[in-house]
């Protein structure tokens, strides 16, 4: 059995961290992520590592801090430290990153992994680790396996997993009841759990899906076709064991942390956090893994019930799975198939030729491919068999076949008996490719277009917004399909500020009819001026006002500038040109993003240019509208953008006036936006918190406020300020049990949710 060999990254770039956990796990590496300075130092004390990846630039401490800690405990001496960096990279950083700073190495940002890996050999020698196999989920239950928590303490005491069971027997029984009719509905004997997501993908359609193998049950929910979150019951699923099979903490650290579950009723991750474990961001992380593991498992399961219930609501999580339907889908076979799954469920295709899907919206998903696996699916051009794509020898043959059978479940590619007329073109995927770039927007502080593209491999994909008004098609006839988006916004990185002060529970403690803060509420609007996003490091907001101006230039531009064409450009530049732009502005790449504004503003832009494309395509429809240019005749393309970004204005002048403690004002400021702009939650957030702050005493309008602030959750469940507000007000109003509830979520939203942290803190204390 080869020896485990640890290595810790620490980068606070979360496309950096997942791009060298994902390469260093391939190669046999036991992967911890850190993104504070601090926390790293914590976790190198806590568990052995045999290297250490460590971004200079870093929160808190910088990196050159973290190794002085790092070498002054005694394992440290002699772990090889590899220092990276984007910005310090002249000659003079990297000698002095080694000779001052005891680096073992000094390495380059974007980091080529040729490099990363023969530094790691040259530092580790013979315990360098040989590469693996991604390791799937363990294999499905045997049939007499009894899902029940009966005895297991560290299980059935988290809150959350009772909380979670219950949901999964509750939608079971719905979904029987359900009265809407259910074409997705059999059993995966017949039909594979790609195929499935694949169809309400396909319709789009938004409710929970249930599986069911013997007593096994699980609860995949939807929204337009995107999973979002997984319930299940079974033990070995819940946050514990997976934290212990991915040995982010050992069974002692499990076993103590169900005891303190027991005695205190907090949820794991919290007590975790709170022993010292794990950060608040490998919490987060766990629970991204977790729901991920959920709906992975699924894929190995041979046979089992399926049905689709359209009634379901759709449960607000703070953490969702971060996955597209095709990165699911992708993931899913690659882990569970052996070359007997494919052979029953493919048959023999060796000659059956790959083409490439003729819609941009489908071939351009965002799968999470790898270098490799991009290379052979731009070799999908409708002229080469899946034998011949075989003997590219660009992946290994099992690899290959996975990937078609996946592309082809994802509808990016379709396996056809015939060849593609004509000679060989390139595929909508190899266009986007190889094409120049669209116009760029104004540099912001990341890059071009803001946060950087996340990298080959990445398992943390995005929801997609609605289908574009052109999409090619059939219409949606499902009675579900027409339901409105889950709405996010950007979570922020509060900017430390002193400690607020303690609020004294009130008399009304429990009285649901009397919510009412106490006397020391008065204070309370003293933490306005710690939540101001003006103060906040935020990529998203930088691409939000990218995004806005970029809309902006467009709707002023004519079909041809939206396109970057000149008037006598051919039909086949128009299309060039539309698949350059719909690669960019696909609706998988905003599809992360937590603000309903970026979103919006993304599908302006890709609503833009693809009516550009309908227009000019068509020979009839370009005549037509070249004739209404020539006579000045401009169509109107909406005012979706203007409000967006009136909307904006007005929210920014009232987080102002909150600074100022003009809550009249800022309230009054708020309202107007989100008539505006309705959708997004965070305006609804700072609505219910300046209502609180006008009159924290007076029980309806508390009320009033916490209502609109759940009804920010319900639209943006991934704001931490939403809870972070219910929590303040809940303390005020002689609360603390529930406080402490939403100070948790806030931290699960975001993990450098200071005040929340803060928060727990003080409440723990006051129990002990």
């Amino acid at each position: 059995m080869s020896r485990t060999v640890n290595i810790l990254i620490v980068d606070d770039d979360r496309s950096t961290q997942r791009l060298l956990a994902d390469a260093l796990t391939k190669h046999g590496f036991t992967v911890t992520v850190e993104r504070d300075g601090e926390w790293a130092v914590r976790t190198f004390e806590k568990k052995p590592f045999d290297a250490v990846l460590l971004d200079i630039l870093l929160p808190a401490l910088n990196g050159y801090e973290v190794a002085r800690k790092m070498r002054a405990i005694p394992k440290g001496k002699k772990t090889p430290i590899i220092m990276i960096s984007g910005v310090y990279k002249n000659a003079l950083h990297q000698k002095e990153a080694v000779q001052k700073h005891g680096a073992f190495a000094f390495l380059e940002k974007p980091m080529k992994l040729e490099a990363l890996y023969a530094t790691l050999k040259q530092a580790l020698g013979d315990r360098y680790p040989e590469a693996q196999a991604p390791k799937p989920p363990p294999p499905p239950l045997d049939h007499d396996d009894d899902p029940d928590v009966t005895g297991q303490h560290h299980i059935a005491a988290d809150p959350a997993v009772r909380e979670e069971m219950k949901l999964v027997e509750q939608e079971t029984r719905h979904a029987e009841s359900s009265t809407k009719a259910r074409p997705i509905k059999g059993d995966l004997s017949e039909r594979t759990f790609a195929e499935v997501l694949a169809e309400i993908y396909r319709w789009k359609a938004t409710g929970a899906l249930l599986l069911r193998r013997e007593k096994v049950k699980k609860i995949v929910f939807f929204r337009h076709g995107v999973p979002l979150s997984i319930k299940s019951n079974l033990p070995r699923e819940f946050l514990g064991h997976i934290m212990v099979s991915q040995k982010m903490i050992g069974e002692k650290e499990l076993e103590e942390s169900g005891r303190r579950m027991k005695a205190s009723g907090r949820q794991q991750g919290t007590v975790l956090i709170e022993m010292g474990c794990i950060s608040p961001h490998n919490l987060q992380y766990a629970l991204t893994l977790q729901l991920q593991y959920k709906l992975l498992d699924v894929f190995r399961w041979e046979a089992g019930e399926f049905v689709f219930n359209p009634d379901a609501e759709v449960p607000a999580e703070t953490i969702t799975l971060g996955m597209t339907c095709a990165q699911a889908i992708h993931e899913g076979i690659r882990r569970s198939f052996d070359e007997a799954r494919l052979r029953k469920w493919q048959g023999d295709v060796d000659a059956l030729y790959v083409h490439p899907s003729d819609s941009p919206l489908d071939a351009l998903q965002d799968a999470g491919l790898g270098d490799e696996e991009k290379q052979l699916l731009l070799q999908a051009d409708g002229h080469k068999t899946v034998a011949t794509l075989r003997a590219l020898d660009l992946l290994p043959p099992l690899e290959t076949d996975r990937l078609i059978f996946a592309m082809k479940c994802a509808q990016m590619v379709e396996l056809k008996k015939t060849p593609a007329e004509g000679r060989p073109k390139p595929s909508i995927a190899k266009l986007a490719e190889s094409q120049a770039k669209p116009p760029p927007l104004p540099p912001g502080p990341t890059g071009p277009m803001g946060p950087p593209p996340l990298p080959a491999k990445e398992r943390n994909a995005r929801p997609s917004p609605p289908v574009p008004t052109h999409a090619k098609g059939p219409k949606l006839a499902m009675p579900w399909a027409d339901a409105k988006p889950a709405r996010a916004r950007t979570v922020e990185r509060p900017v430390e500020k002193p400690a607020p002060p303690v609020l004294e529970p009130s008399t009304g403690k429990g009285k649901k009819a009397k919510v009412t803060a106490s006397a020391e509420a008065s204070l309370l609007p003293e933490l306005s001026t710690a939540l101001s996003r003006e103060k906040l490091s935020s990529d998203e907001s930088v691409l939000r006002e990218q995004l806005a101006q970029r809309a902006g230039e467009l709707r002023a531009m004519d079909h041809f500038g939206v396109l970057g064409l000149k008037p006598n450009a051919s039909r086949e530049d128009v299309k060039r040109a539309y698949f350059v732009l719909a690669k960019e502005y696909h609706p998988d790449k905003h599809f992360s993003s937590s603000s309903a504004e970026v979103r919006a503003l993304a599908q302006q832009i890709y609503e833009l240019i693809s009516r550009a494309h309908d227009t000019l395509s068509d020979p009839n429809e370009r005549e037509r509208y070249v004739q209404e240019l020539g006579s000045g005749v401009k169509r109107e393309v909406g005012d979706e953008v203007g409000k967006i970004l009136a909307a904006e204005g007005k929210f920014q002048k009232g987080e102002e006036l909150m600074r100022q403690r003009d809550f009249h004002a800022a309230h009054r400021l708020f309202t107007e936006a989100i008539g505006l702009y309705p959708d997004e939650g965070e305006f609804h957030a700072w609505q219910g918190w300046s209502r609180f702050q006008l009159d924290p005493r007076n029980a309806g309008e508390v009320t009033k406020a916490m209502s609109e602030i759940e009804h920010a959750i319900a639209l943006n469940p991934k704001v931490d300020k939403s809870y972070l507000f219910l929590g303040y007000i809940h303390k005020a109003t002689g609360r603390p049990d529930k406080a402490e509830k939403q100070f948790e979520k806030a931290i699960q939203a975001n993990p450098d949710c200071t005040e929340a942290l803060r928060e727990l803190r003080l409440l723990g204390k006051a129990k002990h």
